[in-house]
């Protein structure tokens, strides 16, 4: 699978103390896998703690770099059955109110409407989310929020309102919401869907993979042939939902299946998942899910572009701060994104994540994510040269640390959002590439057997009119970095 991280200088996996230019996705899978299954339950319900002060002065190709190793683990599609059905617990930021999730059941709920998930207290505080931010939440924007969940128009920031979210959060698809009432950078994007993450566009894409690339395996018979078959196949309904077009290109971490390096907007595929003679299902699902979920990090990229295009930065500016080519900051500069709009908001959290306010906690998290995946990985190989009660006790622990810190990873902004999109494109594919055909009077090969189916917000720029502002205000990520990053603690809903 494929990670992601952006750096607005460089292009890599892993974001400085401003963003990281490539984006990944990556877990480990192979022998630990049954022994992460075995801890995740008890590793996702302790409290996660608030990782340390980003550091300054990494370089993009830190950035991507981390977040490759991040991918690299597991998979995405392993980490999802992993974390799937896992509720999270709220995660403390400095500076974050976290609210409790209620655990309460809607199917065993008295009454006869829909089940209130939230406490008093929960509300109150939900409500004070969005009245601390009156530039964001509008009325525009709340009414919108209302009919989005089928409320009655009218009712304002009402406990319908917030009682509707938290139920609306707590039926969300891996990775899970926290359930608190806050339509914040995470839930946002879930409830107003747009472009790659639209009803069926995955699933769409999907099924032009299996037939444009899968069940062309043998014919598509070189790995850059069917590199360029994907990534021409994504671009179609990049191009169709008004963001651009990116260039194929290889990932030379052997870590990463995939990344989306934003210096150059290359969707760079790792080799090694495109050259085997055949494909499983599985192996074909996770090229779907971890090429659309890079293709959603482009996508994002892009529209924080629009964003700074409509809060007045220039063409110069935007290349600048974000760390993109000349030609896409051109592009968004000519197309510009309001900012009062639902999906300027969108936009805003990830800004934010990535160059603003919450750049320095992105860092964090990759730092984190990126030491405990190293940790867990020497502590392994020490408990399988070494077998002891010791060793396993360490190997345990490490392994607990990496779920902690990659469940953080999955918190940003950004990751959640693409974590959330990538596997709709899984579900297109229906199998994995056909047998090859016998040699001239060998056996025909046996048939496979079948596979089982597998912080609080700043107001960063008025709205409306204004100077054009030439000079960026976001920090770019180091250069050479990704648009991937690792584990945020902030309460980011």
């Amino acid at each position: 699978m494929m990670t992601m991280c952006n750096h607005p200088t460089s292009g890599q996996c892993r974001l400085p103390v401003r963003a990281a230019p490539t984006l990944f996705r990556r877990l480990r899978r192979a022998d630990t896998t049954k022994d992460v299954e075995r801890n995740v339950g008890e590793v996702i319900g302790t409290e996660l703690r608030t990782v340390a002060p980003q550091r300054a002065g990494r370089s993009a190709s830190d950035e991507s770099s981390r977040v490759a190793t991040l991918q690299h683990a597991v998979g995405n599609r392993g980490m999802a059955d992993l974390f799937g059905g896992v509720q999270r617990q709220p995660v403390e930021a400095p500076g974050a109110d976290v609210g409790a999730v209620d655990t309460a059941d809607p199917a065993t709920d008295p009454g006869d409407g829909p089940a209130d998930l939230l406490d008093a207290a929960q509300v109150v505080e939900a409500r004070r989310y969005y009245t601390a931010q009156p530039w964001r939440y509008t009325p525009s924007i709340i009414e919108q929020m209302r009919a989005a969940l089928d409320l009655p128009p009218g009712g304002g920031l009402d406990d319908a309102l917030i009682q509707a979210a938290g139920r609306f959060q707590s039926a969300s698809s891996a990775p899970e919401l926290t359930v608190d009432g806050k339509i914040g950078p995470r839930t946002l994007p879930r409830l107003f869907r747009s472009g790659l993450n639209e009803e069926g566009e995955g699933e769409a894409f999907g099924e032009e993979v299996q037939t444009g690339v899968i069940d062309q395996w043998a014919t598509l018979a070189t790995p850059e042939a069917r590199r360029d078959a994907l990534v021409g196949l994504v671009n179609q309904p990049l191009v169709a939902h008004g963001s651009i077009a990116v260039t194929p290109g290889w990932d030379t971490n052997t870590n990463n299946s995939g990344s989306f390096h934003f210096p150059t907007w290359e969707m760079r595929i790792g080799r090694e998942a495109l050259t085997p003679p055949t494909l499983s299902a599985d192996e074909a699902k996770e090229i779907a899910d971890t090429l659309y979920h890079e293709a959603r990090h482009s996508e994002q990229w892009y529209r924080m572009a629009q964003l700074r295009a409509g809060q007045h930065l220039s063409a110069r500016a935007i290349t600048t701060e974000l760390g993109i080519p000349s030609t896409v900051a051109a592009a968004a500069f000519a197309d510009p994104l309001d900012p009062a709009s639902v999906q300027g908001l969108v936009a805003q959290g990830w800004w934010d994540s990535v160059y603003g306010a919450g750049s320095a906690h992105r860092e964090a998290v990759l730092t984190e994510v990126e030491a405990a995946d190293t940790a867990m990985k020497a502590a392994e190989k020490r408990n399988e040269e070494h077998p002891s009660p010791a060793n396993q006790a360490a190997f345990d622990a490490a392994q607990a640390r990496f779920l902690r810190s990659h469940h953080n990873y999955t918190e940003l902004p950004e990751e959640n959002d693409a974590w959330a999109t990538g596997p709709a494109a899984a579900e297109g594919i229906s199998g994995g590439t056909p047998a090859p055909a016998p040699a001239a009077g060998a056996a025909p090969a046996p048939a496979a057997a079948p596979e089982p189916d597998d912080v609080a917000p700043v107001r960063d720029a008025t709205p409306g009119g204004g100077e054009l502002i030439d000079e960026p205000a976001g920090a770019p990520p180091a250069a050479d970095a990704s648009s991937h990053e690792i584990l945020p603690d902030e309460n980011l809903p």
